[in-house]
């Protein structure tokens, strides 16, 4: 899972893309309070020549950083594993495992939630079975599913275990109530792939786009074709065979495993706070496995082994690149994502989910890996980014060299590129992750955080809400070839397709497709900051016009039809402000934000529906607007007034449909 707002995280993932997605939501809120209250050139890096890894120096620079991470950002607690030649070189905890007891980590007993680090163990398994010929990497899973049937909407082309395995199935992104269950009535693998299959949105194989079921489904193929429970064959076949023996894969877990669980926190007050949304049946996904940071450690050894007790081929497989959007750029492999450091090698992984956040990094090429696990999500999700920092150091000590090539080389090429072949016109604009939904209210995450490309000078972009980095938002690129980029320190780089497709180094598992004019949310930001204020002036003036007109004598009681009309008004008013409240207390807290989309939540269950209550209103104002003209109640600037009034609430209702804010009619969802 990764995490964090609502379309980054990986549930199992998960941001968070919903934790920079949402980073302008409260801001919204709070305007809507404020108006109740105021009314390389290539990017596959070349290959440098093999050096043994000096790894002496690796424990003084962990011991200087994590505990310094911890306290920065208000972290419970993490492990650091590093393994090299067949063997751990090192593992230790840092801080508490539980910080009101003050029990402190420990990288061989501690158990953690793995989030989606445990889709490698699905991907292993899988492959196994591909290997052993019981399933086919390009055969239509429909031709091995049983009760769950994928609709064939893009005729001809079917969805395969090689598209599940690489996030390029098409489904669309919704892992909303993946953990709304208690532990005795969790239903199995097979109900809950039925009850969630997500509508398919693009052809399989056009781009990558990170998403849970695609692994859902994964260990749904893993069982029929095995015919054991997922959880067995993973024992069975993939964390027995590593050595995992302190592993525990889906419910309930042993006796030992769940008492020296730490469950993952976020900061609360002056302490730390329990987070949720750990327990659910999409266990092939990432929720609900525990390991240790020995575990990891065992699991990256046999990962790198030339003779794996995994199978050697499976590994080279899964590690391999098997797609990639453009030619230029690195890709995915079979759950890795290519992530090349300092001209080296580097597949990854990383697991978000709330509390709980993991990076594992692989350098096959020098037998080295790394892993790193918080169990808090941190002020501002530190540990979402405090992972990503710590493995990015560690390369940096052990392969520093191609930096200031990198630097130089990127400079050099600058200056080598004409100003009058830059291409760089027919990339401005708005750009929307593949990645987001298209049909959930978390849809409005494209709304609150654009991803936008501007021109910075000949030859050059600036891109904003690209970066996983939280601290840098803007990031400039230098041209180098037509349609691709670079990073001025030589290392991330940036590319667009022949279709208009963005894709990016420092995110192989998602792309970004360009936003028409009119679907751009600052013009549906300015359109409803201006619906908005017509609405709640109604909501407040009305009922204070008709006390005041009453008190004066001066106030007709006017037709039925016309007071009807001020009521709808009236109503509109109100539940949009009560929909504005409601999103203010469901996105205020960054971290309690992200298990929402998994549990559910009453407050924004009743602000969709409030927002459903408003679109049946809005078209008996319409109605109401039409008969006031045709006997025309009022004088003519009230009726002008009126019909405002009623635009505006069409164009609210209009946008909440657009991102999917408005909820089952009078349902309460989980």
């Amino acid at each position: 899972m990764e995490s964090s707002r609502f379309d980054r995280l990986e549930f199992a993932g998960g941001p968070s893309m919903i934790a920079r997605r949402w980073r302008l939501a409260p801001l919204i809120g709070g305007f809507i309070v404020l108006l109740i209250v105021g009314a390389p050139t290539v990017a596959l890096a070349e290959e440098q020549p093999q050096t043994p890894a000096d790894l002496s120096d690796v424990e003084t620079l962990i011991d200087e950083m994590v505990p310094r991470q911890l306290e920065d950002g208000d972290i419970p607690g993490a492990v650091v594993t590093v393994v090299a030649d067949g063997k751990t070189v090192y593992s230790q905890g840092y801080g508490d495992a539980d910080p009101k007891t003050g029990e402190p980590m420990d990288a061989q007993s501690t158990g953690i939630y793995t989030a989606s680090e445990a889709k490698l163990l699905t991907a292993t398994a899988a492959f196994q079975l591909v290997e052993s010929g019981k399933l086919d990497l390009d055969t239509d899973i429909n031709d091995y599913l049983d009760s769950v049937d994928i609709p064939n909407t893009y005729p001809g082309q079917p969805i395969t275990l090689r598209d599940l395995l690489t996030y390029t199935s098409g489904f669309d992104y919704d892992v909303y109530g993946w953990s709304q269950w208690s532990e005795d009535e969790l239903p199995t693998l097979e109900e809950f792939a039925v009850k969630t299959l997500p509508p398919r949105v693009r052809p399989p194989g056009e781009l990558i786009a990170y998403n849970n079921f695609d692994f859902v489904l994964t260990g749904r193929l893993i069982e029929i074709a095995s015919g054991q429970d997922y959880a067995d064959y993973i024992e069975e076949h993939v964390s027995g065979p590593a050595g995992m023996s302190h592993t525990s894969v889906g419910q309930p877990h042993p006796n030992g495993a769940a008492a020296l669980l730490t469950p993952g926190y976020r900061p609360s007050g002056d302490g730390q706070e329990q987070t949720g949304a750990q327990l659910s049946p999409a266990s092939p996904a990432g929720p609900d496995v525990v390991t240790t940071g020995a575990d990891m450690g065992r699991f990256m050894t046999a990962m790198l082994s030339e003779d794996s007790p995994l199978g050697t081929d499976v590994l080279k497989t899964m590690q391999q690149q098997q797609f990639t959007v453009d030619p230029r750029m690195p890709g995915m492999g079979f759950a890795f994502e290519h992530r090349p450091m300092n001209g080296q090698k580097v597949v990854t992984k990383d697991g978000d989910q709330p509390g709980t956040h993991h990076n594992l990094a692989l350098l096959p090429e020098h037998d080295i890996g790394i892993h790193v696990a918080y169990n808090g999500d941190g002020t501002n999700q530190a540990a979402f980014w405090g992972g990503k920092e710590l493995v990015r150091s560690i390369v940096d000590q052990q392969f520093p060299s191609h930096e200031n090539a990198a630097k130089e080389n990127t400079a050099e090429a600058s200056a080598k590129e004409p100003a009058s072949s830059a291409d760089k016109s027919g990339f401005e604009g708005i750009y929307r992750p593949a990645r987001a939904s298209k049909t959930t209210f978390t849809k409005v995450g494209t709304l609150t955080s654009p991803i936008t490309v501007e021109s910075a000078s000949p030859g050059k972009l600036t891109t904003v809400g690209l970066s996983e980095n939280p601290d840098v938002s803007e990031q400039t690129w230098v041209q180098t070839s037509a349609g691709q980029f670079r990073s001025p320190d030589g290392e991330a780089t940036l590319a667009f397709t022949d279709s208009g497709d963005m894709v990016t180094s420092q995110m192989p598992n998602n792309s970004f497709s360009p936003v028409p004019w009119y679907q751009s949310p600052f013009l549906h930001l300015i359109m409803l900051g201006a619906a908005a204020a017509v609405l709640l002036a109604a909501f407040v003036f009305l009922p204070v016009r008709a006390i005041v007109g009453r008190a004066r004598s001066r106030e007709e009681p006017g037709p039925t039809g016309a007071r009807i009309a001020k009521v709808l008004a009236w109503a509109a008013g109100l539940c949009f402000t009560a929909f504005g409240v409601g999103f203010v207390l469901v996105s205020s807290d960054a971290n309690q934000l992200a298990e929402l989309p998994f549990t559910g939540s009453p407050t924004l269950s009743i602000a969709l529906n409030t927002m459903s209550v408003m679109g049946a209103i809005t078209v008996a104002m319409v109605v109401f607007t039409v008969l006031a003209w045709i006997k025309r109640w009022w004088g003519i600037w009230w009726r002008l007034i009126y019909s405002l009034v009623t635009i505006s609430a069409i164009v609210i209702v209009t946008i909440a449909v657009y991102y999917r804010l408005i909820g089952v009619p009078l349902t309460i969802t989980v």
